[in-house]
């Protein structure tokens, strides 16, 4: 969506222009001397009959003003805005990832007497994780479980999967086996189709557009609804499709067919629905984000690059702007709650910065991931992102750039707020800057120096009345964290 606004005005007055209907199908550009939207221009034929539809939203403020859009999306959709915070133990609660820039991606470590293979090493892990007191209740396995076409680099890609199911040096006993074993919902990582995978030889009813590098069913609804059903015991709550962009860029006919984008995205979330199971989004173009609008199956997206392979990764205030417009919860990605170097694991970092990874993840409403090695884990870091139990204290909405950025006319500044209504007290403000030097200002959480509030610094204890602006003591990693409470009958309840 393309987003136009008067920074120049303190109320914001401000518009958004997006495909409403069809988003794969259409394309946007814009210059300092041209906005232009309409069929992609890849696109070989377009049927009689067929139409496109923009929407044109209007609104006051820029967080007020993309959810008024995201309403009116939801509305043409017929999508209903439903709270998935809590939806079960994969969104709500800690779980524990082996994604791309995690110790046990791709990597056993190097401790032999662990065993040999993920199947005895990742029973030792969930052993090590019930003695510390950490309650995961649902973990990821990445791509590294499945068998592909070619190798794969450091970074993720490289081949396309020809089977989505364990390779017998992964998990020798197969996926039911290893279920048995941890006994939580999973998350499972998919990629784009092989052009020789096993579906594409053996379910010969169901025809395929094959590319040089990847393919994708003709019919995504008969061939989605058939593979949900392949994967009895394995514990599948939750399906990653990641490289999304590799996929529609690698498969022509996903350029030149005008409804195919579509298609293939409906299939897939219907045959997930249809399983019980939910969607994630991971490497998505926008036009996917949009398509998310009408299926209720996808409940989150990832809002970030790969953890540790991007600057800034875990900064995803504004892309959580645009997610959260739709109904879509914006993950993070995992990350290392420790700062010690990760030896063994593929990468070792060390992170710098643990504690703004797990505000950050806390913040964003959707899962947090910690993916450290055994042994690694920080125990009091993860512990305070959730209840004993394991379920996340999340706010009410994700955390996101705060509209004073915007009058400043700063969009990409690292100044996130968000909130929490607590019933018979009040609107309770969660207020973060990277930038430690700077000071908290009344309006970047929305009141001003008359309102009764206290300010409470996280790092340092703090406590000091809520002024127009508010020095703050940083942690040691640079940042600034605040919890900005009402004050009621002399009481400040923190």
């Amino acid at each position: 969506p393309l987003v136009v606004y008067n920074a120049s005005d303190t109320s914001l007055p401000m518009l958004v222009l997006s495909q409403l209907n069809n988003p794969m199908a259409q394309q946007m550009a814009d210059a300092s001397s041209f906005i232009g939207a309409g069929v992609k221009s890849t696109v070989e034929s377009i049927p009689a009959g067929w139409s496109q539809l923009f929407v044109i939203s209007a609104g006051t403020g820029i967080n007020d003003g993309m959810m008024a859009w995201g309403d009116r999306m939801l509305r043409y959709s017929g999508k209903p805005r439903v709270d998935n915070r809590y939806k079960d133990d994969v969104h709500g609660a800690i779980g524990f990832w082996t994604d791309n820039g995690g110790y046990y991606h791709y990597s056993i470590g190097n401790n032999k007497s662990l065993g040999s293979n993920y199947e005895e090493v990742l029973v030792k892990v969930k052993e090590y994780h019930d003695s510390i007191g950490v309650p995961f209740k649902h973990w990821q396995f990445d791509s590294w479980f499945y068998p592909k076409d070619g190798p794969v680099s450091h970074g993720g890609g490289g081949g396309a999967v020809t089977n989505w199911t364990a390779l017998t040096s992964v998990f020798p006993h197969g996926m039911a086996y290893i279920q048995s074993k941890l006994k939580v919902p999973m998350v499972m990582h998919n990629r784009q189709w092989a052009t020789r995978s096993d579906y594409i030889k053996q379910w010969t009813d169901i025809e395929w557009y094959v590319s040089e590098k990847a393919a994708v069913p003709k019919d995504p609804v008969k061939f989605f609804e058939r593979f949900f059903t392949q994967q009895d015991g394995w514990g599948l709550a939750m399906y990653e499709q990641d490289w999304m962009v590799s996929e529609y860029q690698e498969v022509q006919a996903l350029q030149t067919n005008i409804s195919l984008g579509d298609l293939w995205l409906f299939g897939m979330a219907a045959g997930a629905d249809g399983s019980g199971r939910t969607v994630q989004y991971c490497m998505p173009l926008p036009g996917q984000i949009l398509a998310a609008a009408a299926l209720p199956a996808v409940t989150n997206a990832r809002a970030s690059d790969d953890y540790f392979h991007g600057k800034d990764q875990w900064a995803i205030g504004g892309t959580a702007l645009f997610h959260w417009a739709l109904n879509i919860l914006p993950f993070k990605d995992g990350f290392y709650s420790s700062a010690y170097r990760q030896v063994g694991g593929q990468t070792e970092g060390p992170e710098p910065n643990p504690d703004r990874e797990a505000l950050m993840a806390t913040l964003s409403c959707a899962m947090v991931g910690p993916m450290d090695g055994i042994y690694l884990l920080n125990i009091s870091r993860i512990m305070a992102t959730c209840r004993k139990d394991g379920m996340i204290l999340k706010p009410d909405r994700p955390a996101t750039p705060t509209d004073a950025c915007f009058r400043a006319k700063d969009p990409g500044c690292q100044v996130y707020h968000t909130f929490s209504d607590v019933r018979g007290w009040g609107r309770v403000h969660y207020y973060f800057n990277n930038d430690g030097s700077a000071p908290l200002k009344a309006e970047e959480v929305y009141q001003s120096p008359a309102d009764d509030y206290v300010v409470h610094n996280w790092y340092t204890g703090e406590l000091s009345r809520l002024l127009a602006s508010n020095p703050l003591t940083p942690g040691y990693e640079g940042h600034t964290y605040a919890v900005v409470v009402p004050v009621r009958e002399g009481w400040a309840l923190l």
